[in-house]
């Protein structure tokens, strides 16, 4: 029952002792003193409306036992099956009847009492007595109504799990998702690329967000350095290679021993100080759940494992009818809770993919016991069946794929172990794949494409045959995949599907054979068989087809994969097998060579001129006029692609990219500066030695043309997010130095030494600001504990990533001013809506690849106030480590 039924309960409950109280002290009414009630009818009617009360609970205590066998065993299942028969509201209704019958028993008798009491609360409890009790009957009398009850609590009560939790977690990940880009790279790091490491810094809680500002500040100090000085005082113009930072954990993960939380991968080792730093701000950057959070993937686990128990023991029991019923409401809940879609409340795809495998494991270890016996085998056979038809109108193309799967996974089975009695079931497998092909094609579900996937099954059903040495069943496959589409495919997707598996096949056998595997069948027939015939622009479309990621269902790249405890890499070769078959049916297909108009397909002729002057390959005439002309369309496609990109003109749109995204990032990163006071003008007595903070890089020239050269894609909205953390990071560093030279006070860096020190200001507390590095200072139990946290209220709190082991603490009221403006050079333009001027130079020469150097320069001036008083709280080891920082006036950099 819920909240809102109680209170209408309660709510009875009070009007009806009200009522008797009022029947008790006014008296029977005149017509009901000539027919008074029986005296001790009052305890005769709670005797009896207690006898029916307790025939409920014993009646619900015995259909309750049948709670303990699958599927009503399941939490969600008990729920809704006492909800449908409103037992709750037997047991509610009962008991509140009981507790008003024995009020007006034993301390409020009356025949008017007695009367309504009668009519009110005994006829209402033996009425829903009696209707629980046929409900129940009818629900376990009819098995397919007690079998659509509990799917739709399971489908209910899994999905709204689910839902709670991406809710929960949606907007955290999205901040987590628009971190994937922050660490970049164009092109390789080089042969001293370092990764760095950055553990979990607890183990065994939720992880709840991932704060990016704090993710974005470590990034930050690994980027260019910005220097005093215009760029032409002394300034580097050394070529800038960003880090590639991995974020491993994303909100709603469990954290676990030696689990890694970040991966940053930099050009050359870091420092021992930048190591810590880093690690420290990325470590500070996630927050967790309170201890003793379950996530919905634990809650849900224990429900399914139920389900997938009774199979497993039905069959085990000969009770086929009850396996097969468990069988589809599993596959039905599977279904149900996917095709909810709730991954599409939060942006991670990580948690999408982690959330499918887990429910189509349930679906695989069931089918685990194919084995038992034929009809077993069958009855998964004809479930797999019943899903693959009604995969494509779900709107998932990840269940279709699960769907087709138990086919291969069942084939697998009966051809690796099956005895002579399961000879019946490689034809019926082969022919459901092909029927549900053409089935697909007859259908018309082309945003599905059960058409191609049926096809890329019926290539892994010959691949699975192959390596069962089961030569008849792979040849049964085989003949049955040649023959789909043959004389009708609209548009040719049907065939081309079909031309691009026989090429893997073909790949399969060569690699087979050419390492002298005992799986190499050796016949020519299934050779064959497997060898596809037909145009060339036919076989370049099959081979393309072939490339890594682009089929549909079938994972022939691991095709070759050894299943290894170690994580040791192993060499790919299938690919190049792949090739040499496109070779062979090239040079046996007839027709023109398509030309290549794209650099995709100038590589790709590329590659097989390669292969064809391979050393020790005896060319054929028809291997020799392939390669000739493969030659001839490579020659129109040899400009190389450098003097392509250096040709390029710069493109207005990516400068306007650039300018847009430093704006935004300078818009959203303040932090310090901020907060400080800008003027219009600059005091005379204020140094103005060094007041251009600037930044010159060079980077590929790929970031500022339209065109995409190389294969290789650049962002120039990146280049603005690393000028804009640049410039943020070099600025608190000057507004820092300043304070630090009008430091009155050296104090402890420790929680207890600021919460002091801020108490002792009383009610100027609220005056003054409070700089601390990110994740605090010292013992982080003092630095969370209410105390301070109390202390920390009473002032402005700043965290900043240009501070490292201290704390600040100055007067707003004399602190310092700040006056800006872009710098005035010769080829810099001021960008719009800040103060830095940038400047895009095209005078980079004798370089392995095009490049561009990028100027930026800010006037950028800092003094404080008469009288400023400053409170710094730092060891003397960080001071001397900030005079040095002081004196470089300089991003951490590598």
């Amino acid at each position: 029952m819920k909240w809102r039924d109680i209170l209408i309960l309660a709510f009875a409950f009070a009007l009806s002792v009200a009522i008797l109280a009022i029947s008790y002290y006014a008296g029977d009414p005149d017509w009901l003193v000539n027919h008074p009630a029986v005296p001790g009818s009052n305890g005769i009617l709670w005797q009896v409306q207690t006898t029916f009360l307790s025939v409920g609970f014993a009646g619900l205590a015995i259909a309750a036992q049948l709670f303990a066998e699958a599927p009503l065993a399941i939490g969600a299942s008990r729920d809704r099956v006492l909800e449908h028969v409103r037992a709750g509201w037997f047991v509610g209704v009962g008991l509140t009847a009981n507790a008003v019958i024995a009020v007006g028993t034993v301390w409020l008798p009356s025949s008017i009492g007695t009367l309504g009491v009668a009519i009110g609360w005994f006829v209402a409890t033996v009425m829903l007595l009696v209707s629980s009790y046929i409900g129940l009957m009818r629900l376990f009398g009819r098995p397919s109504r007690l079998d659509e009850v509990v799917r739709v609590a399971l489908v209910e009560v899994l999905t709204s799990r689910l839902n709670t939790a991406s809710r929960k977690y949606a907007a955290a990940r999205c901040q987590r998702d628009s971190l994937a880009g922050s660490g970049f790279s164009v092109g390789d790091l080089g042969p001293s690329a370092v990764t760095l490491r950055v553990p979990v810094p607890q183990v065994g809680l939720v992880v709840k967000a991932i704060r990016p500002q704090l993710v974005l500040r470590a990034i930050a100090t690994l980027g260019p350095p910005l220097t005093e000085g215009g760029a032409d005082d002394g300034g580097s113009d050394d070529f800038s290679s960003p880090p590639q930072v991995d974020i491993d954990i994303e909100p709603g993960d469990r954290t676990r021993i030696g689990e890694t939380a970040f991966r940053i991968r930099t050009s050359q080792e870091l420092d021992r100080n930048v190591q810590d730093r880093l690690v420290r701000l990325l470590q500070s950057s996630i927050e967790f759940e309170a201890t003793g959070s379950v996530t919905p993937d634990e809650e849900t686990d224990r429900e399914i494992a139920i389900l997938k128990d009774a199979v497993g023991t039905s069959l085990r029991s000969g009770a086929y009818g009850t396996a097969e019923r468990a069988m589809e409401l599993l596959g039905q809940v599977v279904r149900g809770v996917w095709t909810a879609r709730p991954e599409s409340l939060d942006s991670s795809l990580r948690s999408s993919l982690t959330r499918r495998d887990w429910l189509y494991r349930s679906i695989s270890e069931v089918e685990q016991d194919a084995l038992l016996s034929p009809r077993a085998c069958g009855l998964f056979v004809g479930q797999a069946m019943t899903r693959a038809i009604e995969a494509p109108r779900t709107g998932s193309v990840e269940y279709v794929d699960e769907c087709l799967r138990s086919f291969t996974r069942v084939w697998f089975e009966v051809l690796r172990h099956g005895s002579a009695e399961f000879d019946s079931v490689p034809l019926r497998i082969v022919t459901c794949v092909q029927n549900l092909a053409v089935y697909s094609f007859a259908a018309e579900e082309p945003r599905h494409d059960l058409q191609a996937r049926a096809t890329w099954a019926m290539v892994e059903l010959v691949k699975l045959a192959l390596d069962g040495k089961q030569l008849e069943n792979a040849r049964l496959a085989a003949s049955e995949l040649n023959g789909l589409f043959e004389f009708a495919d609209s548009g040719g997707h049907g065939r081309m599907n079909v031309r691009a598996g026989q090429l893997v096949l073909s790949a399969w056998l060569d690699y087979l054979a050419a390492r002298g595997d005992t799986r190499d069948p050796g016949d020519p027939g299934m050779r064959a068989l497997l060898t596809p015939h037909g145009e060339r622009f036919e076989i370049l479309a099959a081979h393309a087809v072939t490339e890594r990621g682009a089929t549909l269902f079938s994972r022939w790249e691991w095709w070759e994969m050894r299943t290894s405890t170690s994580g040791r890499s192993q060499r790919v070769q299938l690919p190049h097998y792949i090739d040499c078959a496109a070779l062979d049916a090239l040079a046996s297909s007839y027709g023109s060579l398509p030309p290549a108009t794209d650099q995709e397909t100038a590589s790709g002729y590329r590659r097989f001129v390669r292969l064809l002057g391979g050393e020790g390959r005896e060319l054929s005439t028809a291997e020799s006029n392939l390669m000739q002309r493969f030659n001839d369309e490579v020659g129109k496609w040899d400009a190389t692609e450098d003097e392509r990109l250096a040709r390029e003109p710069l493109s207005q749109t990516k400068l306007d990219v650039l300018r847009i995204s430093l704006r935004e990032a300078l818009e959203s990163g303040q932090g310090l500066t901020a907060e400080v006071p800008v003027e219009t003008t600059v005091p005379e007595s204020v140094d103005t030695s060094r007041p251009i903070l600037s930044m010159n890089f060079r980077v590929p020239r790929h970031y500022l043309v339209d065109k995409v050269f190389n294969q290789t894609h650049a962002d120039p909205k990146e280049l603005g997010n690393v000028i804009a953390r640049g410039f943020i990071e070099g600025e608190e560093l000057r507004i820092l130095e300043e304070l630090r030279s009008q430091q009155n006070d050296l104090l402890d860096p420790t929680a207890q030494a600021i919460r002091d020190e801020i108490e002792s200001l009383g009610n100027e507390a609220k005056r003054y600001f409070l700089i601390t590095p990110y994740g605090g200072l010292g013992d982080p139990h003092a630095w969370y504990s209410a105390e301070f946290r109390e202390a920390l209220a009473q002032v402005t709190h700043i965290e900043t990533g240009a501070l490292d082991g201290e704390a600040i603490l100055f007067d707003r009221r004399s602190g310092v001013a700040l006056y800006r403006k872009p710098e005035e050079k010769v080829g810099l333009t001021p960008v719009e809506g800040t103060s830095i001027a940038m400047g895009v130079f095209e005078d980079v020469q004798d370089q392995d690849q095009p490049q561009v150097r990028i100027e930026t320069g800010e006037y950028f001036v800092v003094w404080a106030g008469d009288g400023t008083r400053v409170c710094r709280f730092a060891s003397p080891q960080a001071t001397e480590v900030g005079e040095i920082d002081a004196n470089n006036t300089s991003l951490d950099s590598d």
